[in-house]
């Protein structure tokens, strides 16, 4: 059963290299027709590449087209603008060539000729055309899953003829947009513990994957965006009680491949907050578990990825901590995972519960929940009070995934920037919210927004794209 999120765009979006789209609209969701529209009901046969095997609906990876699939058609309308319709579901006598050909039929509203795309499955296409990238960011990890829902194909085609009688004729084949790795996870020890894994991320320094799944054996399938050699991919896994971590340079992944990827993964360290007796930094692969119970900075080093099972830091009455610093202060880039139910709360006045520096980027994922208060006049996710030098400007935040609640201190956003003080703001880089995420909720200080700017302060872009997955107060 294919998903379709609502998409609703908050900002213009490029798609330089960032995986910030949002997806196509619900049939339900669209505006009526009016009756006096030119309403244009074509026929036509699209066909997919030969070589093309990251459709995956076989062991071996062989793409086809299958019964109750829906392409996305994108034509210019008589406004200029370029708009998307979807198809009638394939049938099954529409289906020839091997799986290879479908028969589609398609209702435009308003076109005139010109240049068509038409994407497969049609969820992967948002309204203006553009693959919706962001459907990659949370997967389950399974082949009829990231067959059926995300693996796409596209092509280009030529509407031509006039308002009484239009022709859609298509050209070549559909070309594969993905790579599809189908990883097999060993310990140092060579042992393989893919069962045992219920979280695997991969970062390519700019596009975050994360798999969530209970644990099963068999290969983990994740769908990527093609990866050239010059980036570093790190992954991250854990299977709830011990983390794992490793990098890879110098490997391609083409649009089209279907690669097997063996992982000899190094195991990361757990961090028990309740133990802790000095300050620590979490590294690359470490999971941090329990309640903090002492008053130490916790931070994650620069181009760490972490996992919170659990955890709270500084969120509840008792004990009472305190500490010139927030509840979690990433160095430079960094990923924070989330599993089970975390809490997480500024330290001392100003500070936000979670910073990430000026010039590095925040993203937050996984299918848990994050509780992230400021202390007053700090954001709950982003910058402090624009008096502490510290955290005054904070860099930008990727929510990806996760049920979020952001709460403000006095003056300061939910996730955003914290309070402006003595005539100076704090500032906050760019936000984006995915669809990808669970919800998100964020409770401003007084005077501020929810998702932006804290009081007498300013944001960079903040780039909701889908307001139905987010509440603000």
């Amino acid at each position: 059963m294919k998903r379709v999120i609502r998409y609703i765009n908050m900002a213009t979006l490029a798609l330089a290299g960032v995986i910030a789209i949002g997806c196509s609209n619900d049939d339900g969701d669209l505006a009526p027709v009016p009756d006096t529209a030119n309403k244009v009901t074509l026929t036509t046969t699209i066909n997919l590449g030969g070589d093309d095997q990251t459709r995956a609906l076989t062991p071996e990876g062989v793409k086809t087209f299958s019964e109750g699939d829906q392409i996305a058609v994108i034509y210019t309308n008589t406004d200029s603008e370029r708009v998307k319709a979807v198809s009638n579901a394939i049938a099954e006598g529409d289906i020839t060539n091997g799986g290879k050909s479908a028969k589609i039929t398609v209702t435009l509203i308003n076109p005139v000729v010109g240049s068509v795309d038409y994407v497969y499955p049609a969820v992967m296409a948002r309204d203006d055309g553009t693959l919706n990238y962001s459907a990659l960011c949370m997967q389950d990890g399974t082949l009829a899953s990231l067959a059926s829902n995300l693996d796409c194909a596209k092509g280009t085609g030529e509407l031509t003829g006039s308002e009484d009688d239009f022709e859609l004729i298509t050209s070549g084949k559909m070309a594969n947009q993905l790579a599809v790795c189908e990883f097999i996870i060993k310990n140092k020890s060579g042992s393989v513990i893919t069962g045992r894994i219920i979280d695997l991320t991969l970062s390519d320094g700019t596009n975050t994957y994360t798999v969530s799944r209970a644990a099963t054996e068999g290969p983990i399938y994740v769908a990527v965006i093609p990866v050239t050699s010059d980036k570093t991919i790190d992954f991250v896994a854990t299977d709830g009680s011990v983390g794992y971590y490793k990098s890879v340079s110098g490997k391609t992944l083409a649009a089209g491949d279907m690669l097997p990827v063996n992982l000899t993964m190094m195991q990361g360290n757990v961090i028990d907050l309740s133990q802790l007796t000095a300050d620590c930094t979490a590294q690359n692969g470490d999971i941090m578990i329990n309640k903090l119970v002492g008053n130490y900075k916790v931070s994650v080093a620069a181009g760490a990825t972490v996992t919170l099972i659990d955890a709270s830091i500084n969120y509840e009455t008792m004990p009472v901590l305190s500490g010139d610093f927030s509840g979690i202060t990433c160095l430079g880039d960094a990923t924070i995972i989330i599993r089970g139910t975390n809490f997480v709360k500024g330290l001392s006045s100003g500070y936000p519960g979670i910073f990430v520096p000026e010039g590095s980027t925040l993203t937050i994922t996984g299918y848990g929940t994050l509780y992230a208060l400021g202390h007053e006049y700090g954001a709950g996710i982003g910058s402090g009070k624009s008096n502490i030098a510290d955290v005054m400007s904070c860099g930008n935040i990727i929510i990806q995934g996760g049920t979020i609640f952001g709460t403000g201190g006095i003056g300061a956003a939910g996730i955003g920037s914290g309070a402006g003080a003595d005539g100076n703001p704090s500032y906050c880089g760019d936000i984006t919210i995915k669809s990808s995420v669970t919800h998100v909720y964020a409770n401003p200080g007084s005077s501020a927004e929810p998702i932006g700017s804290g009081n007498h302060s300013t944001c960079g872009t903040v780039m909701i794209e889908d307001s139905d997955k987010v509440t603000q107060y």
